[in-house]
């Protein structure tokens, strides 16, 4: 046997080598950051979702099963391979005897954290403005025009209803942070449209209290996530928020 290959979605997604060498496909060239070899897996260039070998000798592979970094780039590639249907490398003179790896399990979908794809969008965007038009526009001609979904997975918090009550409440229909009134009425009981937003986040162990919690509008709420350097907080304490 020159070979033994895992295949995932018509490409191979691990091989080792009777060089004693192992390949791996990730979804990022991490190369120099983890120290191993990378190249362009060639059948992943026209999809516009590129994909890369890892080269690893397999006398280091303890190193390889320690890097957690290595395996989540790779099940990030394992779901875009099984994603994205022009991401293609069919190899017929191997597949004699072979399973692919979504058949033994049977369909089901292995989920992954909604932070990651979030982080892997955002890094992938970055490398998208770095790009020039061109590139990006030669990239659309080949890309999927319909979205490839993946199951994720979410941390969330059993809230107290008390808290969001009490809090809502309070607020008597007014942003806690801009005082503008609420800008609609939910269409499902007529009731002013706030939301709730912990200054201390729960994921940061943050309470669950009306002392920790305030109403704000929906723009006002974007902003203390996303706009943190011009939240004040101190205006929250100054309303008797906190």
């Amino acid at each position: 046997m020159s070979s033994l290959s895992i295949i995932f979605g018509r490409i191979y997604l691990v091989a080792i080598t009777s060089n004693k060498k192992i390949w791996m496909v990730i979804d990022a060239d991490i190369g120099k950051e983890v120290g191993f070899k990378t190249s362009v897996v060639k059948s992943s260039k026209q999809s516009g979702h590129n994909l890369y070998w890892l080269e690893i000798d397999l006398d280091e592979i303890k190193s390889l099963i320690a890097n957690e970094r290595i395996w989540q780039h790779y099940k990030i590639a394992s779901l875009k391979v099984n994603s994205f249907s022009n991401i293609r490398g069919e190899r017929k003179d191997r597949l004699t005897g072979k399973y692919l790896v979504k058949d033994i399990f049977f369909g089901q979908e292995k989920g992954i954290e909604l932070d990651t794809v979030e982080q892997i969008f955002a890094k992938e965007l970055k490398s998208s403005k770095n790009d020039n038009q061109q590139k990006r526009q030669d990239r659309l001609k080949e890309a999927d025009k319909k979205p490839a979904s993946i199951l994720t997975q979410t941390r969330v918090f059993w809230r107290n209803p008390d808290v969001k009550v009490e809090v809502l409440q309070r607020a008597n229909g007014h942003c806690g942070y801009c005082q503008a009134p609420a800008p609609f009425q939910r269409d499902s009981n007529g009731e002013d449209y706030l939301e709730i937003h912990h200054i201390i986040p729960l994921a940061e162990n943050g309470d669950d209290t009306t002392e920790n919690a305030v109403a704000l509008c929906p723009n006002c709420h974007r902003k203390a996530h996303y706009g943190k350097k011009n939240f004040d907080i101190e205006r929250l304490k100054k309303k008797n928020y906190l």
